[in-house]
């Protein structure tokens, strides 16, 4: 009796986690969804996701998806069913209705760092405030009067530097001299008055913030959180 027991407890187990896997990666949609993979199971593509990406152009995650299934795809980043676009015109339709249409989303681990209240109060009022500082910014006025001579600065002072030393990686190089200006632009950021490296900081920051919430030591999650303690 109790081996029939058990063979009964093994069987309904076995397709309790058949009928898991199926709704994983086949979730509830009131529309259709694009193609794509959920990858396994929690972890999903997150993996993939965060891959290093060798170049500064599109990464590899994406543009292997939009080569397979086109410019929508489906997928699981960080434990949740997402859909990507790399389509402009959608894109751009999004952000036009962002707060009407649409509604922002965020990771837990962007609830958890700036706190739940915060993150609710900023629906319906990202992309106006984004498109303000940008036109603002890096606008055609803006961009004449005083960026163009502030790059060619910018240029100018890296390669100086570049040029002493013995080697130079130029990914990183550009990456960190296109962060020092816009970071100089948006909060008046001198890293050669700072004593600390801001884009590390920052780096760490956004590791963080699409991180797996596991607040454990050797985590981005955890060094994004203790980061944010120590300032």
């Amino acid at each position: 009796m109790a081996y029939i027991a058990l063979r009964g407890a093994a069987l309904a187990a076995i397709v309790a986690l058949i009928h898991w896997v199926y709704r994983w990666r086949h979730p509830k949609c009131a529309g259709t969804l694009p193609p794509g993979s959920m990858g396994i199971p929690i972890i999903g593509e997150t993996l993939q996701f965060f891959a290093p990406n060798p170049t500064c152009g599109l990464s590899p995650f994406v543009r292997d998806r939009v080569r397979r299934y086109g410019s929508m795809f489906k997928t699981s980043i960080v434990g949740r069913p997402v859909v990507v676009s790399a389509d402009p015109d959608v894109n751009h339709y999004v952000f036009q209705n962002e707060g009407k249409l649409f509604e922002s989303w965020y990771p837990d681990t962007f609830t958890e760092i700036f706190g739940r209240d915060n993150v609710g109060s900023l629906h319906g009022f990202i992309y106006k405030y984004l498109k303000t500082l940008v036109l603002r910014l890096y606008g055609q006025e803006n961009l004449k009067a005083v960026l163009l001579a502030e790059t060619d600065a910018a240029c100018r002072g890296s390669l100086a530097a570049w040029a002493a030393q013995p080697c130079v990686d130029i990914k990183d190089g550009l990456s960190t001299m296109i962060f020092d200006l816009t970071a100089k632009k948006l909060i008046g950021y001198e890293p050669t008055k700072s004593s600390e490296s801001l884009r590390e900081n920052f780096t760490a920051f956004i590791r963080g913030l699409i991180s797996f919430p596991l607040n454990i030591p050797g985590t981005a999650y955890h060094e994004c959180m203790e980061g944010g303690r120590r300032r």
